[in-house]
């Protein structure tokens, strides 16, 4: 039997390394969003020799992610097996890259069924693009950022500390109440959940080892941004959140943080600026920046035992 608990800071020493070890895996795997979205998706961990197992019971039902980590993965896996028939459910891994997905077809071939989860593909964009804006592609988000120059003569950005968390708690609150009135009802259980996980995000930034940056003019802070690194490769853009009236703001965030990014990890190839949850206006706004790689997310659901 698996003894899954609900995560907490301490998992961070040997949870970030198990997920770094798998190469470049989705954003889900990354701690602060296990830590973070563990109340939206009943996520608990448990480790199994060099393998983390998560668990998540949200309005899908029982499901696992895949097992990160080291060495030989069968053993993990047969352990979620037997943990969900346990419960009397089918096995069900969710946010696969392709990867897995190849890898479970090949050594369990007709053991399962896969849909592709586009709702939870992964953004990816090469840094030095989104640090530099180069390009006809880009021109319209240089265009934002120039007029945001003009409305607010020498705005500055810096890397984030921990002097700067009031304000940006403050800004947050403001920005959290302005949706809500926007967005109206239909949106309320989305922004509720987005509003806890970035509040525990701030609580917990250094034992969660999350960076940002913070945008001002005049003393005021009318932008922020938290992520962390997620591999060698990859750093991944958590939290954003910008003055909504001010033309130009999100771009410029973005851009302060891939220049952050850059300057700090020059190994850093790609930021993930995680996946839009199906939502139309996000998509959108995600696809504007042209992603490098649309990292595949797939869905496993057991159709027989083994």
């Amino acid at each position: 039997m698996i003894d899954f608990r609900p995560p907490v800071l301490g998992d961070r020493t040997w949870a970030a390394p198990l997920a770094a070890a798998e190469g470049d895996p989705l954003c889900d795997y990354s701690f602060p969003v296990l830590f973070c979205w563990q109340e939206t998706y009943g996520v608990s961990l448990a480790r199994l020799g060099s393998r983390m197992l998560v668990q998540m019971k949200a309005d899908w039902g029982l499901s696992y992610l895949w097992p990160v980590g080291k060495g030989d993965p069968i053993p993990a896996l047969d352990a979620l097996a037997e943990d969900a028939r346990r419960q009397g459910e089918p096995l069900r891994l969710i946010c696969l890259g392709q990867a897995q997905k190849d890898w479970l077809t090949r050594r369990y071939p007709g053991r399962f069924t896969f849909s592709e989860i586009r709702a939870g593909f992964d953004y990816l964009y090469d840094v030095d693009r989104l640090a530099d804006l180069p390009g006809r592609k880009l021109h319209a988000k240089r265009n934002h950022i120039h007029r945001l120059d003009e409305s607010r003569p020498g705005w500055t950005w810096a890397a984030l500390t921990e002097d700067d968390l009031p304000s940006c708690r403050a800004m947050n609150e403001a920005w959290y109440q302005k949706s809500l009135g926007r967005d109206g009802p239909e949106a309320l259980s989305s922004l509720e959940e987005d509003h806890r996980a970035i509040l525990r995000a701030m609580d917990y930034r250094e034992p969660l080892g999350l960076e940002g940056v913070v945008l001002r003019w005049q003393g005021e802070v009318f932008a922020f941004a938290l992520g962390s690194l997620l591999t060698d490769r990859v750093f991944v853009v958590h939290f954003e959140r910008a003055n909504h009236d001010l033309q130009g703001a999100y771009p410029a965030v973005n851009r302060a943080f891939a220049q952050y990014v850059r300057d700090r990890y020059p190994q850093v190839a790609y930021l993930n600026r995680e996946d839009d949850m199906g939502v139309e206006g996000l998509r959108k706004a995600k696809l504007s920046y042209r992603p490098d790689h649309l990292q595949v997310n797939f869905c496993a659901a057991e159709t027989a035992s083994v």
